[in-house]
């Protein structure tokens, strides 16, 4: 009797082990579909600012909620990431620490807690799944927020085609272009990569990379097309790269001969360079943004004014940036340039510091597998797009989540996880 009775319990436990992953995988979905800002706040906020709407805001604390309980159920688990914790941990503690000398202590609390599970919530993800997986479920939600773009901007014209500056470019569903295109372009590299790791299901996703293409392409945003070139042009040269032999050889004299007519042009002639990509010298503006943050930055070089304080108060020191560059910028346009208006030199030393290492082990990578698909472009478009956004310690953003999964992952270690449970497989959004 006591031989039947554990092999009758087994589907028991194995039913409960399957929910538990479909309950995982259905929680890390709707996280990160609420970190791509998509849908909710252009549809309930439109005049774009979701801290007026407070259900908007507090709608992010069961969230927090639910990315301790994850981390709390294995704690051995995450001892896999505990080498890519450690610097992406150490922001968040100076974040926490620039409570002391912010202009609003508040906000600054608020916003180091958000970036804190945000930051959590990346670690997670990189402990609980393999690359395949991680990738299928970034793949995923990218592919969902594709659909949802095009469905927005071709049934719902006022709603996903709003941009008043650019009269019908796509916003799909965010505020404007910029942000439908760098959230696109994370999603091309994203399905490209899953259908490497998968290729019965190749065509799959290169629908859904289609999609995401398609719709930066509507977005007329020149850098996210700059970075769907780099995504796809990358995979295939990596992918010619590890051929080896002439082929090799070709690729790498091809790569020197591109960057080397690149920096001529930039050099000898950078006016024609900005004529090709349909972009004015100061980048639409952003230089003299640059210049005027860099102003402010002056002031307080070290510390800076307090983590996600800065462009609060319409009357505190943004107030000179609006003023020198007369309009109402909402951010520096730049990551690293935030960063130091928020966390002074410090605070950019540690950024560059994680950075940096993150990159040197995803070049370690380009040629082990396919993950070095995925971590090496992954950190040359999230290089991209800091310069032009506001993307370096992102709270509550998609971008943030996946940059501290991917450099987690890339310093992964073993350790303790073998005491811990296996790793989560999530449901299979296209079954083999």
């Amino acid at each position: 009797m006591s031989a039947v009775l554990p092999a009758a319990c087994a589907p028991d436990r194995s039913v409960g082990a399957r929910l538990v992953e479909r309950g995982e995988f259905a929680i890390a979905f709707v996280i990160l579909f609420l970190m791509s800002g998509g849908l909710l706040a252009p549809l309930f906020s439109p005049d774009q600012n979701p801290d007026s709407v407070p259900w908007l805001r507090t709608i992010w604390l069961p969230v927090y909620g639910m990315v301790a309980v994850l981390l709390a159920r294995d704690p051995l688990r995450a001892s896999r990431v505990a080498t890519g914790a450690v610097l992406g941990l150490i922001l968040c503690g100076w974040a926490f620490a620039s409570i002391r000398w912010s202009i609003h202590p508040d906000v600054t609390l608020r916003r180091s807690v958000a970036l804190l599970f945000t930051t959590l919530f990346g670690l997670w993800l990189a402990a609980a799944y393999d690359w395949r997986r991680l990738v299928e479920l970034l793949g995923g939600v990218f592919f969902m927020l594709a659909m949802g773009t095009w469905i927005a901007a071709i049934a719902f014209p006022a709603f996903g085609r709003q941009d008043p500056v650019h009269p019908g470019a796509w916003t799909g569903l965010w505020y404007e272009k910029n942000q439908l295109g760098w959230i696109m372009t994370h999603g091309v590299l994203a399905c490209a990569c899953a259908g490497v790791f998968n290729p019965r299901r190749a065509f799959v996703w290169g629908v859904g990379a289609a999609l995401c293409a398609g719709a930066v392409v509507m977005s007329q945003s020149t850098t996210s097309l700059l970075g769907v070139a780099i995504s796809l042009g990358g995979i295939a040269g990596l992918a010619l790269l590890r051929r080896g032999g002439a082929v090799r050889l070709v690729a790498v004299w091809a790569a020197i001969a591109g960057a080397g007519a690149f920096v001529a042009v930039m050099t000898l002639a950078p006016e024609l360079f900005f004529k090709l990509i349909g972009k004015d010298p100061s980048l639409t503006g952003r230089t003299d943004i640059w210049a005027a943050v860099l102003h402010r930055a002056e002031l307080r070089p070290a510390l800076g004014y307090g983590f996600g304080a800065f462009w609060t108060d319409k009357w505190g020191p943004a107030w000179f940036i609006r003023q020198e560059v007369k309009w109402e910028a909402p951010t520096a346009h730049n990551g690293w340039l935030d960063v130091l208006l928020q966390l002074g030199c410090v605070g950019v030393a540690l950024a560059a510091l994680h950075f940096l290492v993150s990159s040197a082990a995803a070049v370690m990578r380009a040629f082990r597998g396919p993950e070095g698909y995925w971590a090496l472009l992954f950190m040359v478009i999230f290089a991209l797009f800091s310069v032009s956004e506001s993307t370096v310690m992102q709270y509550n953003g998609i971008t943030w989540a996946i940059y501290i999964a991917t450099g987690a992952k890339l310093l992964e270690w073993q350790g303790l996880s073998g005491l811990g449970a296996p790793r989560r497989q999530p449901v299979r959004l296209f079954p083999d």
